[in-house]
């Protein structure tokens, strides 16, 4: 945030504003006939200092995420982007940055959603291995990497073809198999899966103007649906909501409200309020999150996320790829 004429504007200043603002002061100044001031001035009241909030975030991840994330906007001549940094095992924010046209005073990260693609897939995954009906060592086949289903074919960016198991089709980021070994999952199973990752609702994180993104209810999907939200469309989420949902995939398969506000103190020091960790559900047993988060490491040791290798310790990660917009011009 940021204030302007004495007043927050956006963010923690804004949402906080009559803890930071303080009080006013008053005084009396003495002008001669022209206007001048001598300098004698009473006091009458003197101003009151305004209370503090405590964040939760990192200072020096702060400043490394900002300068990754303007470096890769750079590289990539992006007009912007966003970088949340969560601890997984308490839901703290420890670094938040949103950069667009070269300024990073706004917070895309929790306003503006987006349609995630194959980021989604290790929750469509979730879904499967939750139900009972599906395990990580299940073949599917795709074919030539190509499926025609409801009138409409899916392609597999990187096709192998041929049989597969589920892992190895997370690993290769495969749209056919993803989307195929989801058939078996109901409009209900698949919907109530993503929306206790918590999608398609608020974090409830202590910032003003979050948005909740789209997960439309089951009744009103098309034929086409299923397939869709099994490889990341159809849905939109923000940097926030992703997140924390990978943050369940971590840590043993808690979901937290994200916490950005450690404590509140009044103008005199006292703490006004101490702001606890707060675990949502649990969407997954430790099992199932350790197998998926396995997997996870397999694509960056050997699938599409190689670049995110950082070779001294294992990294998880999923890649991801949007679909181009165009008007058409």
């Amino acid at each position: 945030g940021r204030t302007r004429d004495g007043k927050g504007q956006g963010g923690i200043e804004q949402l906080f504003n009559t803890t930071l603002v303080g009080t006013e002061g008053r005084a009396v100044v003495s002008r001669d006939v022209r206007g001048a001031i001598p300098g004698q001035k009473v006091i009458l009241e003197k101003p009151g200092k305004g209370g503090q909030v405590q964040l939760t975030l990192d200072v020096d991840m702060q400043q490394i995420g900002r300068n990754n994330l303007a470096e890769a906007i750079r590289n990539t001549n992006a007009e912007g982007g966003d970088l949340v940094i969560i601890d997984p095992n308490n839901g703290d924010v420890l670094a938040m940055v949103s950069i667009k046209n070269g300024s990073a005073n706004n917070l895309s990260a929790i306003t503006t959603p987006y349609e995630p693609g194959s980021t989604l897939k290790p929750f469509t995954v979730a879904a499967l291995l939750s139900s009972g009906l599906v395990s990580l060592a299940d073949t599917v086949d795709t074919g030539s990497g190509s499926w025609e289903v409801s009138g409409r074919t899916i392609h597999d960016v990187h096709p192998e073809g041929g049989l597969m198991s589920l892992a190895h089709a997370l690993q290769i980021s495969s749209n056919v198999g993803i989307a195929k070994a989801a058939q078996v999952l109901t409009p209900s199973q698949q919907y109530e899966a993503l929306r206790d990752f918590g999608f398609g609702v608020p974090t409830g994180i202590r910032l003003p103007g979050e948005a909740i993104g789209m997960l439309r209810r089951p009744e009103k999907w098309g034929s086409q649906s299923p397939v869709s939200l099994a490889i990341g469309y159809e849905i939109s989420v923000t940097p926030l909501q992703m997140a924390m949902a990978y943050g369940a995939l971590a840590n043993g398969g808690y979901l937290y409200k994200p916490r950005i506000v450690r404590k509140i103190h009044d103008s005199d020091g006292r703490v006004q309020e101490m702001v606890q960790t707060r675990i949502v559900r649990r969407v997954l047993p430790p099992t199932m999150t350790r197998m998926i988060s396995e997997v996870l490491v397999d694509v960056v040791e050997d699938g599409t996320g190689t670049r995110a290798s950082l070779g001294s310790f294992a990294v998880a990660g999923k890649s991801g790829t949007t679909r181009a917009w165009s008007d058409g011009s």
